[in-house]
């Protein structure tokens, strides 16, 4: 009886496939989630500093990152580098322009910048995105004119506020600036008084001009105003952008 022997036979090799490489991911950049988000509606309206009670269908702005707030921004430095020129159709806020310091920029920090950025320890785009615009004529005139730039032309400024030297405004401990009914007159080049002539106050400070559409106060009470952003016309003769200079 014929044994044949078995003849061993090469192992074969695994078929090693090729791993297909994973397309990396580009993350979205703030800038362009911003974007994004700015332009989903045909009307786009800003609440500032709306906390976690944000006007529904508005995009919330606040230095916290708490519920309802969309974007990230400190309302205190200027300019205000996470909100684009000319993006609202209406700017509100609630009961916060009491809470911004109305008074101009400290000279001694702005010529410690100076000198800092002269003798190159720091540089000047480090001082724009930590510190921002450090040399500004009354800070609340720097934030309206921030809501002026943010806002399309003939867009909406819309504010309510306790009403300068009214319990509501003195029984907080934060709140440092008063508005009566004459404040924002300055903001507006063409302002009237109750009897139709002009205030001739904004010629003072000359910053973004507004129009004033309505006004509701109560003096023991609260305020409501609506402005309408104007065009710059020369007969204004505004200022620059921080209200040091034409």
């Amino acid at each position: 009886m014929d044994i044949k022997k078995a003849v061993p036979t090469a192992a074969k090799k695994p078929v090693v496939k090729p791993v297909a490489k994973k397309t990396p991911v580009k993350k979205m950049s703030e800038a362009q989630r911003i974007k994004n988000l700015l332009s989903l509606n045909s009307s786009t309206r800003i609440d500032l500093g709306c906390g976690e009670n944000k006007m529904p269908g508005a995009i919330g702005v606040d230095f916290r990152k708490v519920n309802g707030v969309d974007i990230v921004q400190n309302l205190s430095l200027y300019p205000w580098s996470n909100i684009p020129d000319k993006c609202a159709d209406v700017v509100i806020t609630s009961h916060l322009l009491e809470h911004i310091n109305p008074a101009s920029s400290n000279p001694q920090l702005t010529e410690l910048i100076k000198l800092l950025v002269a003798k190159k320890i720091i540089t000047d785009k480090e001082v724009d995105s930590t510190i921002g615009d450090h040399e500004f004529l009354g800070g609340f005139i720097r934030f309206c004119d921030e809501v002026w730039r943010i806002t399309k032309p003939g867009g909406q400024f819309i504010s309510t506020f306790p009403y300068a030297g009214s319990p509501g405004y003195w029984q907080d401990p934060t709140h440092v600036n008063p508005i009566s009914h004459v404040t924002m007159a300055y903001m507006d080049p063409l302002a009237k008084d109750q009897a139709g002539n002009l205030y001739h106050l904004y010629s003072i400070y000359r910053p973004k001009p507004w129009k004033i559409l309505r006004y509701f106060y109560d003096q023991s009470g609260f305020a409501e105003i609506a402005m309408e952003r104007r065009e710059i016309d020369k007969s204004y003769n505004c200022s620059s952008e921080n209200g040091m200079s034409k």
